[in-house]
């Protein structure tokens, strides 16, 4: 039974974007992607780093093993930000005692199968009430500390602020092709 596991949390999140003039609060965009772990294509997601060094590995990651030549050459300048983040019912996939309750078996590298991690969420997603899941970064597999907030948006407000009420720019990041 998950219940025990779901609760409140309000922390920060980090977020990057391409450099340029966006607004940070817009997640039109949000359900688009056909490649992301914790989502499938349609489902508005939002994810959001523990920190700058995990949204830094993880966006690197992504470019190196699922993204064209192309695209790399064209995004490498990234603003990042720092929101706050007051959710209500999250559950954390870092905990080892979530994953007995899931009946996982070798839990962060079944995280590594994207179909797997995509069940999984879906899951949470459509048969409880929580809002955000804590996963593991897949580039720090074994710190469970260096986590991903992936928020469930449908199952928020429409308006942003009032589940990430304020948000700071926290320098930039660039990678290299």
């Amino acid at each position: 039974m998950l219940q025990p596991f779901i609760k409140s949390w309000s922390g920060y999140g980090v977020r990057h974007i391409p450099d340029g003039d966006y607004d940070i609060y817009d997640f039109s965009r949000a359900g688009l992607a056909t490649d992301n772990r914790w989502n499938i294509q349609g489902d508005s997601t939002l994810y959001l780093a523990s920190e700058k060094d995990v949204a830094l590995g993880e966006w690197s990651r992504h470019l190196q093993v699922e993204r064209s030549v192309g695209l790399v050459k064209k995004v490498k300048r990234r603003k990042v930000y720092r929101f706050e983040v007051k959710l209500t019912s999250t559950i954390d996939l870092c905990d080892r005692n979530v994953w007995q309750v899931l009946s996982l078996q070798d839990a962060r590298n079944c995280f590594l199968n994207k179909d797997t991690a995509r069940a999984i969420a879906g899951f949470i997603r459509h048969t409880t009430q929580v809002e955000a899941i804590f996963v593991p970064s897949v580039v720090f597999l074994d710190c469970p500390d260096k986590w991903v907030l992936v928020v469930f948006l449908e199952k928020l407000s429409t308006n942003p602020y009032e589940f990430l009420p304020s948000c700071v720019e926290d320098g930039y990041f660039a990678v290299d092709s």
